[in-house]
């Protein structure tokens, strides 16, 4: 019947009909990967109908393979499999589908980079860093590694390679797996929530500059005690605010550059409190040191209260304001970030009066005063904030004062 089909005029050969469908798909990858879905099954049904039993016999190795094979192309992720030496020798069709390329057989780990993808900085991933090269090389139990993946039409997508070994009854490594999950949507989603975030961040700084501003206004129809205590709660507020316009402006929003934003907010200091005017410097040194908001801000507040401090009591009036060599008024900032976690920050001055020492009392353990019943409120607050930090707090007078906060920076 079949001869008398293929004889029957205007018939098509099953290759020819193959061909002809082929070449009219738009996509040829998708229809293969379609094709080899149905092989499959086809033959997890056929091998259990030609069984007595009307299940696999799971002990049998056919059986065994065929439903593997039928699993494997059924799971919403790519598989690809390597034999010991790291030669690929399988992938299923959600590679081809998704990949837009057949399966790249692979020689061994040295040769993975032809398997097209780049870090989130845009440096190609090159073979030894893939996990499948990271198991069967390295010896690794579990890798994973997400990339920017180029597919063969030339377009990208965010996917997840998760690599394990697979091992014989013995324990002895025969080859390894990686599954390839598609995560374009799990980083798009975490993109919109940075954007999201930094407009937070925007519209908290905008809030806080509104706040800042109307105790500012205040403290100028204020007298005296009272506008300088105005003035002060303008200059706290505007030190939190700074940090969440740092939390805008960086790449990453929930964190902060220390350094450079220490750099910026002292240079506001000082015009705040008329460095030049007076003739006070104000020098800066800072390593670069990442902080998340919930480190920044406290440490923001105390600096902010230390600086403030040694402007209004460092330097006594009608006395000459030079040290023994030879400068004249000086306030300085270091920040250091060792590479075990441990980082400080230090402010000193170089004057004849109490300088930062205003804020800090010898009858404390960690160096800052806790009763509140004899000490204002930039003392309170720096005792606070240097307990939230869980930082140790020094003095110490040489020519002036120095105030130094160490903490924890992980």
């Amino acid at each position: 019947m079949n001869d008398e089909l293929k004889n029957q005029p205007g018939s098509l050969s099953s290759e020819e009909f193959l061909l002809s469908e082929t070449d009219s798909l738009d996509d040829p990858y998708e229809e293969i990967a379609r094709l080899r879905r149905e092989l499959a099954t086809a033959r997890a049904l056929l091998a259990q109908n030609e069984d007595a039993s009307p299940s696999l016999d799971l002990a049998a190795s056919d059986d065994r393979t065929v439903l593997l094979e039928a699993m494997m192309e059924t799971v919403p992720v790519g598989v690809v499999l390597a034999d010991a030496t790291g030669r690929i020798v399988h992938g299923n069709s959600w590679v081809e589908r998704n990949l837009k390329h057949p399966v790249l057989n692979s020689e061994d780990t040295e040769s993975y980079a032809e398997w097209i993808s780049f870090h989130a900085n845009g440096r190609q991933v090159e073979s030894h860093e893939y996990p499948l090269s990271r198991v069967i090389k390295d010896g690794e139990d579990h890798a994973e590694l997400d990339v920017h993946y180029q597919r063969g039409d030339g377009t990208r997508f965010w996917m997840r390679v998760i690599g394990e070994p697979v091992r014989n009854p013995d324990g002895q490594t025969i080859g390894a797996t990686v599954a390839l999950v598609d995560i374009e949507d799990e980083v798009r989603l975490l993109e919109e929530k940075e954007i999201l975030l930094g407009e937070v961040n925007h519209r908290v700084k905008n809030s806080l500059q509104l706040v800042s501003s109307i105790l500012s206004l205040q403290a100028r129809s204020a007298q005296d005690e009272a506008a300088e205590l105005l003035h002060a709660a303008s200059a706290r507020v505007q030190a939190i605010s700074s940090v969440h316009a740092a939390l805008y402006h960086d790449d990453d929003v929930r964190t902060v550059e220390f350094g450079d934003y220490l750099r910026r907010f002292c240079e506001r200091l000082a015009d705040g409190h008329g460095a030049d005017e007076k003739n006070i410097s104000l020098e800066v040194e800072a390593d670069k040191l990442t902080l998340p908001a919930d480190k920044a801000v406290p440490l923001s507040l105390i600096i902010n209260e230390l600086i403030t401090n040694a402007f209004k009591y460092a330097f006594i009036e009608g006395v000459t304001q030079m040290d023994s060599s030879g400068e004249g008024p000086r306030i300085n900032v270091r920040l250091v970030s060792n590479s075990d976690g441990a980082s400080f920050v230090e402010v000193s001055d170089n004057g004849k009066g109490e300088g930062t020492n205003h804020l800090v009392s010898a009858s404390s353990e960690s160096g800052l005063s806790h009763n509140n019943a004899t000490n204002g409120l930039g003392t309170r607050l720096t005792s606070i904030l240097a307990r939230q930090l869980d930082a140790k707090v020094t003095k110490a007078k040489a020519n002036g004062w120095t105030v130094k906060l160490e903490f924890e920076s992980n």
